[in-house]
């Protein structure tokens, strides 16, 4: 049986229509938090954890070719409640930014939440520091109920490229490569 001309551009208009509204996250490995290590009591909590499958040869590309690239984390201490909303205790943001100098051959990372920069001519150590928090503190603003349950929820995010006007139209693929993972929840025991 033979489709007519009009049945071919209609199943290939809507064959190019779920291409197109599907993310592209659908068809690559999300990114996620993993690893997460909490230390500490009501007092101070230092936590660590990783981000996998957070890069992409897209991201490779456009970070080896000296486009900036900012991971934004997001830290939240909630004290659990039975009857109510959960109670927001403490929370703590930072960033990593990763940026290639062609001149050099170096890749320069910045990790605000110690304040401490490396440089490395190796771009699989630069994407490790980049995806790695060792130990980042977050304080509650107020003491915790005694004996109530608390949770730590943890994201991360890849900023917004932000390109020169006219490079916008040379590179519009950079916006198909933004990540953020979903928020993970981890109980803290005390």
């Amino acid at each position: 049986m033979k489709l007519c001309v009009e049945h071919r551009w209609w199943v290939g208009g809507l064959a190019l229509f779920l291409i197109l509204a599907l993310p592209i996250s659908a068809f690559c490995e999300e990114a996620s938090i993993k690893g997460v290590r909490v230390k500490g009591s009501d007092g101070v909590w230092k936590v660590g954890f990783h981000v996998e499958n957070c890069f992409t040869e897209r991201m490779e590309e456009a970070i080896k070719s000296g486009i900036k690239t900012v991971f934004t984390f997001y830290l939240h201490l909630y004290q659990k409640r039975a009857w109510w909303r959960d109670r927001k205790m403490g929370s703590a943001q930072f960033r990593h930014t990763i940026q290639y100098d062609p001149i050099r051959g170096e890749y320069s990372v910045i990790m605000e939440e110690n304040g401490s920069s490396r440089v490395t001519s190796d771009l699989e150590e630069a994407k490790h520091w980049m995806a790695k928090v060792e130990e980042v503190e977050i304080r509650p603003s107020s003491k915790l109920e005694p004996k109530a349950a608390a949770e730590l929820r943890i994201k991360a995010e890849l900023d917004p490229v932000k390109l020169p006007f006219h490079l916008e139209y040379l590179f519009f693929f950079v916006s198909l490569w933004d990540f953020e993972t979903k928020w993970h929840v981890e109980s803290l025991s005390r």
